[in-house]
């Protein structure tokens, strides 16, 4: 056979391709996506994840405690003003026991400034009431006024003694109210209660200093 038949039944032949077996191929694909999804998924646990270098805080690195102590109210300010306005309650009692001659100035003044702190606990409510998202209601309303009403009788004359216990009186009506409102939910927040139940405390003590005072002048 002439050489040049031998190269034409060669290029006649059909050439052989390796293929892989279907089974090895499914497997081969199979494995193929698999490590495609589970570099898609550590990609994004990568880009999701805090930075360390940007000083973010991850929840094992007490971030959620930060976020806690940041929501608890700063009440310094609130607490200092409010014994600053308990100190000349009690400054005129302890001068009613230093001049107990010369009393009347001092129970002038203490009648006054509490009939003032009874209208300006008045107003708080007042403004709780008129804070609330729904609007205020009635009954909120009439007790932000009441307090007013009822320090208005102080201003007329009239027994010292008798106004001093009434003050007491209404201070210590108006704080339980105030406690029975925040727990329903319709009245002042925790902090301004924990604020206010010292204050009230250090009027009475004010006013039975100067109760004291003026019986035993």
């Amino acid at each position: 056979m002439a050489n040049a038949d031998i190269l034409e039944l060669h290029r006649r032949q059909p050439r052989r391709l390796d293929f892989p077996p279907p089974r090895a191929r499914q497997e081969r694909d199979s494995s193929d996506a698999r490590l495609r999804v589970q570099g898609e998924l550590s990609a994004k646990r990568t880009e999701g994840a805090p930075s360390v270098a940007f000083g973010a805080a991850s929840p094992a690195s007490g971030g959620g405690n930060q976020g806690s102590v940041a929501a608890i109210p700063m009440t310094g300010a609130a607490s200092l003003l409010a014994y600053l306005g308990a100190a000349p309650l009690l400054a005129a009692a302890l001068a009613m026991i230093a001049y107990p001659y010369d009393a009347a100035a001092a129970q002038a003044f203490l009648i006054l400034y509490g009939a003032a702190l009874l209208i300006f606990f008045g107003g708080v409510r007042w403004g709780v009431a008129v804070m609330k998202p729904a609007g205020p209601t009635a009954r909120a309303l009439l007790g932000a006024g009441l307090p007013m009403l009822a320090a208005l009788p102080l201003f007329a004359p009239g027994d010292a003694q008798v106004k001093m216990i009434a003050i007491m009186a209404l201070m210590i009506v108006l704080l339980i109210d105030d406690l029975r409102a925040t727990r329903r939910g319709d009245g002042a927040p925790q902090w301004y209660l924990g604020v206010r139940a010292p204050l009230t405390v250090l009027i009475e003590v004010a006013f039975l200093v100067a109760l004291a005072a003026g019986i035993g002048g």
